[in-house]
């Protein structure tokens, strides 16, 4: 973190709820160090019912960008004065940048995800995706996972009409086979490739929740992917590697979307030495 702080300092954040679990300040800061800017960022618990007032005390206090989690990717557009295409595509925004008009809302989930899976060589195309999950999060996945060619995405969510609104979203931009069942539905499903695993369920410190405790499901896929990063091992991605299977944490899914992020705020691209350099030091300090 930057140990000059001043009156020159500029301030970047992240709103949620809950937020006591978060690496992002260490990213961020880590970034800050490297490329010897004047920045620090702080994570903002913003309780339900108070995102409105979140957003106009950021900018009364010219908070330059703003990082969204849960329960806020969704309900924070109404805030912005603009959405990107993407952002708009996906339905969900987990970044904002500072305007003197007010804060524009993009999405780097999607990519920071599709960062991750190609350093780990799991491949999207042909692929038949499972999708745990119909959030914010979620829709970045369809989204990606249908942009990126593959065979046939199933949306699994404890509230079907949810998953039937992202499969007919993701429907609307692009020609794949989608479809939505319930949890309780886990049975119907075919043998398929990938599960991703969007939802906040085996996060911190709620580490024994599972969301799939149905043991037939995971004999059908062979790679597993949970998006929560605290734990490392979530029980999903327990139950998948005891059944033999690839498993993968969201930590470089948190680390390139966080990088995509600082890169719109300062309208930079950040050499790969100094990712490299962070990636190591994250790694040295949280295993």
């Amino acid at each position: 973190m930057n140990q000059n702080i001043n009156g020159n300092t500029k301030v970047l954040g992240l709103i949620g709820n809950p937020i006591e679990h978060t690496i992002s300040p260490s990213i961020h800061n880590l970034l800050a160090t490297k490329l010897n800017m004047n920045y620090v960022y702080v994570p903002f618990k913003v309780d339900e019912g108070m995102l409105d007032k979140a957003i106009e005390g950021a900018r009364a206090l010219d908070i330059q960008g703003l990082n969204v989690t849960v329960p806020y990717k969704e309900q924070v557009m109404d805030n912005l004065i603009e959405i990107t295409p993407l952002a708009e595509q996906i339905g969900a925004v987990n970044t904002l940048k500072y305007t003197e008009s007010g804060y524009v809302g993009y999405n780097t989930d999607a990519e920071g995800l599709n960062i991750s899976l190609i350093n780990n060589s799991i491949q999207l195309e042909n692929s038949k995706i499972v999708i745990i999950g119909a959030g914010g999060a979620a829709k970045a996945v369809g989204m990606l996972c249908a942009r990126e060619k593959c065979k046939k995405i199933t949306i699994i969510n404890r509230t079907v009409i949810k998953g039937e609104i992202l499969a007919n979203n993701i429907r609307q931009y692009y020609d794949v086979e989608t479809e939505a069942l319930g949890l309780d539905e886990i049975h119907k499903i075919s043998p398929f490739d990938i599960a991703i695993q969007t939802t906040p369920i085996g996060m911190s410190p709620n580490v024994h929740d599972n969301p799939v405790k149905n043991d037939d499901f995971y004999k059908k896929f062979h790679i597993a992917v949970d998006l929560i990063y605290n734990p490392s091992k979530t029980k999903f991605l327990e139950e998948a590697e005891r059944n033999g299977m690839k498993i993968l944490n969201g930590f470089q899914m948190l680390f390139y979307q966080g990088v995509k992020a600082y890169e719109i705020w300062n309208d930079i691209s950040i050499p790969e030495e100094i990712l490299k350099e962070v990636m190591t030091d994250l790694i040295n300090q949280y295993g």
